[in-house]
């Protein structure tokens, strides 16, 4: 009996310090970044071979997007949608650097 309650023990105290590293983590992650949710892209003209001006709603700002990650194309086919189709996307920028580090469709 004392070795079950002992193993639940350690099972509820490994589920514990898991859930608390995750939290941690997303709040890390989330911290430096703004979210434009629900936006339509006006302008997106290539600057360079693999960087991208972008401009989201009717926004004065202008956001980067570059290829140092390796998800160029995909995030690149989601702005030209909403730039040709007029669809809605969510855009996650980092702030000071105006630089796009994600963008999801809207739902």
């Amino acid at each position: 009996m004392n070795l079950i309650r002992s193993q639940l023990l350690k099972i509820g105290y490994l589920a514990l310090l898991a859930f608390l590293l995750h939290a941690c983590v997303s709040q890390k992650e989330n911290k430096n970044l703004t979210w434009y949710q629900h936006q339509v892209i006006e302008q997106l003209v290539l600057e360079t071979d693999s960087s991208y001006r972008v401009q989201i709603g009717i926004m004065a700002a202008t956001f980067w997007l570059d290829n140092q990650d390796g998800q160029l194309t995909k995030k690149l086919k989601l702005l030209q949608q909403s730039y040709t189709q007029r669809n809605k996307v969510d855009v996650a920028v980092q702030q000071g650097t105006n630089k796009i580090i994600r963008v999801t469709k809207s739902e």
